[in-house]
């Protein structure tokens, strides 16, 4: 009973509106959800292009971060070898002082 009330409604629609009025309707309404669509991956497209730009700007944090430690790094070896240079100075002159002695 209610299908046959839908497609008498259906077919009054049809017939007053008429084929092409009902075409430009599906035509806008195929219109509106592309547009939609395309909306929806343009604010996408947006949303990667900001998350790609904040990892970029960590990375190049990081990179700064690398090279902060790798001078320090260097500075650190450096002080390194004086210290053993001075505690080998050091060695010989005790052993030095020691063979005098005897």
């Amino acid at each position: 009973m209610e299908e046959e009330v839908l497609m008498s409604v259906l077919t009054a629609i049809t017939s007053a509106l008429g084929i092409k009025e009902i075409w430009l309707i599906w035509k806008k309404r195929v219109e509106l959800n592309n547009k939609k669509l395309t909306k929806d991956a343009n604010l996408k497209d947006k949303l990667m292009s900001e998350v790609i730009l904040d990892l970029k700007e960590k990375i190049d944090n990081l990179e700064e971060k690398i090279d902060e430690l790798i001078e320090e790094n260097t500075m650190l070896r450096e002080k390194l070898a004086r210290m053993e240079e001075r505690l080998m100075l050091s060695a010989t002159k005790s052993a030095q002082n020691k063979r005098s002695k005897l």
